[in-house]
């Protein structure tokens, strides 16, 4: 009958026991909450920089066909003398739309003279020619922008391609026209030869 019995001591250690196992469980739970709102803190955050980051390119893109009439109006104006204060006016407002533009991180960048990237430039057209190496940015139509390393806009370009046979021999055959044939060669343009 004595086994059965527990004493004083045995029943507190119990209960701190108990007590440790409540302890411990509420400090797991603590722990698990101080890392589910710092989680959420930093999801908040990158939303709200995202948001930020979209709501700027969008406005950023909404004035791009402005600062591209700017740019067409300050060269159709020109440099006329009953022009030339409406002129000058309009290159101020227009350097100060870009530098604004520029403060929120709006870059400008062309293409020409560079091989023809899909990522940064859209080709709206081809040209062939024996002066570009094939794939080559030969002229722009249209600025392109980026944002960071975002490409808001890509650039307009024509890209040169590679005369095809029949071309090249259409390009020699208008060069022989223009240039006279040494003594013993054959002569393309007449079709005679000095035999």
């Amino acid at each position: 009958m004595s086994h059965d019995k527990k004493g004083p001591v045995t029943a507190l250690k119990e209960k701190l026991e108990e007590s440790n196992k409540a302890c411990k469980n509420y400090q797991d739970e603590y722990l698990r909450a101080v890392a589910d709102f710092d989680n959420y803190r930093k999801r908040t955050e990158r939303d709200s920089e995202q948001s930020r980051r979209l709501a700027l390119e969008r406005l950023i893109m909404d004035l791009l066909p402005v600062l591209d009439n700017f740019d067409r109006a300050v060269l159709a104006v020109g440099g006329a003398p009953e022009t030339d204060s409406v002129h000058t006016g309009m290159q101020l407002i227009h350097r100060q739309l870009r530098e604004a533009l520029c403060k929120h991180g709006l870059e400008e960048y062309s293409c020409v003279g560079t091989e023809f990237d899909p990522r940064k430039a859209e080709a709206i057209s081809f040209v062939h020619t024996d002066e570009h190496k094939p794939g080559t940015v030969v002229t722009e139509t249209c600025k392109g922008y980026s944002c960071g390393e975002r490409v808001l806009r890509p650039a307009k370009v024509v890209v040169a391609k590679e005369l095809g046979r029949s071309q090249k021999s259409e390009a020699r055959s208008q060069n022989a026209e223009l240039t006279e044939p040494e003594p013993g060669e054959i002569a393309e343009a007449g079709g005679e030869s000095n035999e």
